[in-house]
């Protein structure tokens, strides 16, 4: 649960998603979308979290298999891009979600609605941007060190980093979503008592 030391503002009751994808190789084709849709007010138990195995016209690598779990039997029970589409701009209209995706890392966003818009369907519920949780950890990064070091490490390292524990089975679409809405709203609850306290430095 986020930390509510403060009273609840507008804002915090704004939701946003999170979207992650998984990707077969090497072509690259997107085989599971996972969202978490969730806002600072709420606690984690309270995100939605969605996935879609998607139907693909390939057989899924071994070595994704090993990585995701997701195996050409689950993409085959999975639905087509279509339905996937429908199912989550009904779930982003619904929940009136901030316009751009939160993601760890860039493009998975500008991904998914290229490989909608290759396939002709209409999805007008993403902005052309998105809030990439992966940089703003780098920048935090330098800032908190006097020399220009880079911390490395994936989204469970950089979840620690705010005392905060990877739920979950990495490398599954909506797991990683979820973690990295979590973190999202760690590094806002930061960031807002930071300032509270340079405002109140600048009072006295």
């Amino acid at each position: 649960m986020n930390d509510q030391s403060h009273s609840v503002t507008m804002e915090d009751k704004q939701r946003y998603v999170a979207l992650d994808l998984e990707y077969n190789q090497p072509s690259g084709t997107i085989i599971q979308v996972g969202i978490a849709i969730g806002s600072a007010s709420q606690n984690q138990q309270q995100y939605i979290v969605r996935r879609w195995n998607l139907q693909v016209d390939e057989p899924i690598s071994e070595f994704i298999t090993q990585l995701t779990g997701i195996t050409n039997e689950d993409c085959s029970a999975g639905v087509a891009l279509a339905q996937c589409a429908q199912e989550l701009g009904d779930l982003l209209r619904e929940q009136e979600v901030f316009v751009n995706p939160v993601t760890w890392g860039g493009g998975d966003s500008a991904d998914l609605l290229r490989t909608f818009a290759q396939a002709q369907i209409e999805f007008h519920h993403f902005g052309r941007r998105w809030i990439d949780v992966k940089t703003w950890t780098t920048l935090l990064s330098l800032a908190r060190t006097r020399t220009a070091t880079i911390q490395h490490g994936g989204l469970s390292k950089a979840m620690a980093r705010y005392k905060l524990q990877f739920v979950g089975k990495a490398h599954r679409a909506d797991v990683d979503a979820f973690n990295t809405l979590r973190l999202f709203f760690a590094i806002l609850d930061r960031q807002r008592t930071l300032e509270g306290c340079v405002a109140q430095i600048k009072n006295l």
